[in-house]
């Protein structure tokens, strides 16, 4: 029966049935821990997983990276923990790994790290509260370590000679542990003491490395000596895991240069705590479209750390001193990524290049996003007689909106030269900070039309076979570019079925004000697909701008949260999946894929619903939008047995003439930060023609 429904917003309002439709939410499919959170090769490790729920049903593990890491014996144990065995080949390469639990209530968790080392590692054993009661490690080794109550404190005992070198690392924020308390929601901070035999403390360390602690000493006299980790507030939580390394191990914080052109080959030096002099690597830069990699040390002793490495498409150099002065610019062409550093204290590096008259060139800085380096950098530009023309502090803290820890003090400057000649860029960090971690990336890149895609989550839940979901895809454009951008999921596997969008230039907004273009895409699972089944995909983006054609892969992100403070909290991820999810109460069916209405009128859209249920279920609309928010009309309560509508959609004023992806969906908390929208239909294009005169 179709029924036309009025949207008298008061009355829904004080429905109670609104109410408890509203109140129904999307299954969380955060993995807040791995733990152990890493294995020494050659062993076996029992790992047990953690999730704030719908880890009853889950059926196994995918891990993304290198290979040498078998699963076995995978068990659910409560709704929010299961637990896996992980054999690790003793040829298994050191270094990181992305962990995923499969199936579940949201088909396929967000990831964790786990690391494979060369050392011994060993599990935190409780009560070891005190110094007295501390556990016993031999040297050198990995102790996995959580807080799990408040008021939790861990004490590590070893025995050390005089004039033994001894490093003490908590890797907590490096690996994303986070607190996920009702008062904390950040990363966990720890505090790293170490203490003499008579409980002394003789050297300590807060926020080395972001907010973990490192601590690098030589050891005054033969003793037993106790390793104190303490977290910030001595607050405890499920996902407060850390890695404590110990003993004379490597600890790298730094590879220089920090990148390079793809399929080209560099030679890396590493810096760090009790890392050699002469720590270097050839790096030869893979294909493919994910510029964002790990590179390590191939030091025989180490505990499996990594540090971020950004491939590019054009040539590199390498910043070269003294260029403290304008007269002693680099060279950088446009078109051209300089890998520098600040190595003394308040250093400015100046760097130099020619243009024509209206051509222009976008300066961007890579330094705390994606390199976690601490720089906060400031670029100049003057012409040639020393007049500054341009300048920019922190052009990236909205741009990079899910690409990093905390909002971005990276700069980016688009410039456009007034006259031929040669230009000049200066580049300081605001603090004065020097030394081998104070590294950043500056791209001289023409200003041409271009754009740049993003989507998340890179784990899209299908709630139930046959059903279909959404999910957000994020546009930046730059240089004037002009056209609508067609997008496409592709690689789905036969039967999947994914949707085609498009992003309109004409919504679009600038990024710096802090509103970005988000359209959504859908992925419909196949009507025989069972919960847990994965499909891999990825989205691609194309427009011709005037003669040209530009095409563009998204880059996938995982989430490290999902709520709307999470919003900053996402990580670059080798690949996309959509997952089969438990069923939820409904599964949704647009009876039209196409619709097109005057500017400012109204559309109906026939929909039916398949419940799972009697209970009361709440319809909307949501489409493109510029912020969080994606509803485009006040939700609909269905009445009980109520299957068929026509869902009416006033459109409105405030939506352009032009082309939309909408969905029809299962009302949900929409805020597009948390990435979980609920059942939907198939993307409905919606064309919004020109009033009549």
């Amino acid at each position: 029966m179709t029924l036309i429904r009025s949207l008298a917003l008061v009355a829904l309002l004080l429905a109670p049935s609104f109410a408890r439709a509203q109140l129904v939410k999307q299954p969380d499919g955060t993995l807040y821990g791995v733990y152990p959170a890493g294995g020494q090769r050659g062993t076996t490790v029992a790992v047990e997983f953690a999730a704030p729920m719908g880890l009853d049903t889950a059926k196994g593990v995918v891990i993304d990276g290198a290979p040498g890491i078998t699963v076995k014996d995978f068990k659910p144990v409560a709704v929010n923990k299961a637990q896996a065995t992980f054999v690790i080949a003793p040829d298994a390469a050191p270094g990181a790994r992305s962990v995923r639990v499969v199936g579940g209530a949201a088909g396929l968790t967000s990831c964790r790290t786990f690391f494979v080392s060369t050392i011994p590692e060993v599990i935190e054993k409780e009560p070891n509260e005190t110094p007295g009661a501390a556990q016993l490690v031999a040297l050198p080794a990995v102790v996995n370590g959580r807080f799990e109550a408040n008021l939790d404190i861990d004490c590590f005992a070893f025995d050390a000679k005089a004039g033994q070198r001894v490093v003490a690392a908590v890797l907590a924020h490096g690996m994303d542990s986070r607190m996920r308390t009702r008062g904390n929601n950040g990363f966990l901070d720890a505090t790293l003491e170490l203490l003499d035999a008579k409980g002394k403390v003789v050297a300590s360390a807060g926020d080395t490395l972001g907010l973990d602690p490192v601590i690098e000493h030589i050891i005054p006299a033969d003793g037993r000596y106790t390793a104190r980790v303490l977290a910030l507030g001595f607050e405890g939580a499920p996902g407060a895991t850390y890695r404590l390394t110990l003993g004379d191990v490597p600890i790298p914080t730094t590879a220089f240069p920090a990148g390079m052109r793809r399929g080209t080959q560099v030679e890396v030096a590493f810096s760090g705590f009790n890392v050699p002099a002469t720590a270097t690597r050839k790096i030869t830069g893979p294909a493919g479209t994910n510029p964002w990699q790990a590179v390590s040390p191939e030091f025989k002793v180490t505990d499996g750390h990594y540090l971020p490495f950004i491939l590019s498409d054009h040539p590199e150099v390498i910043e070269t001193e003294p260029n403290d002065t304008r007269e002693r610019a680099n060279p950088l062409p446009v078109g051209t990524t300089a890998n520098g550093r600040f190595d003394k204290p308040n250093d400015a590096d100046w760097y130099k290049f020619a243009l024509k008259k209206g051509a222009g060139v976008v300066l961007e800085i890579a330094a705390q996003r994606h390199l976690r380096s601490p720089v906060d950098t400031w670029i100049e530009v003057f012409d040639a007689s020393g007049k500054k023309l341009a300048d920019n502090d922190d052009g990236l803290v909205f741009m990079g909106q899910c690409e990093h820890d905390f909002p971005s003090a990276d700069s980016r400057l688009e410039f456009t030269a007034p006259a031929d000649g040669e230009y000049f860029v200066r580049v300081t960090d605001q603090n004065g900070l020097s030394g081998p971690r104070a590294i950043y990336r500056l791209t001289a890149a023409p200003l041409e039309p271009g754009f740049r895609l993003h989507h998340w989550p890179d784990a899209v839940p299908v709630w139930g076979p046959g059903a279909t979901a959404c999910f957000v895809v994020q546009v930046q454009r730059w240089g004037g570019l002009k056209g609508d951008i067609a997008l496409r999921i592709e690689g789905l596997p036969a039967g999947w079925k994914g949707s085609a969008g498009i992003a309109q230039q004409a919504t679009y907004y600038d990024p710096r004000h802090g509103l970005n273009q988000k359209v959504l895409m859908t992925i419909t699972a196949p009507p025989d697909a069972k919960v847990g089944d994965l499909a891999a995909f990825r989205v691609v983006g194309k427009v011709a701008h005037d003669s040209t054609v530009i095409e563009r892969e998204a880059w996938p992100q995982t989430l490290l949260g999902s709520a709307h403070t999470d919003r900053m909290h996402l990580r670059y991820s080798p690949v996309a999946r959509a997952a089969v999810a438990v069923p939820l109460d409904c599964r949704i069916e647009a009876g039209v894929k196409e619709l097109t209405v005057e500017f400012g009128g109204k559309v109906t859209i026939p929909v039916k619903v398949h419940r799972a249920g009697k209970n009361p279920i709440a319809i909307s609309v949501d489409g493109e939008t510029p912020a969080a928010g994606s509803g485009w009309r006040t939700p609909l309560t269905l009445k009980d047995g109520e299957t068929e509508i026509a869902l009416e959609l006033d459109v409105g004023r405030e939506r352009r003439p032009g082309t939309y992806g909408i969905v029809v969906s299962r009302s949900w908390a929409a805020d597009l930060r948390a990435g979980r929208p609920g059942p939907c239909s198939e993307l409905i294009i919606l064309h919004i023609k020109p009033a009549k005169p």
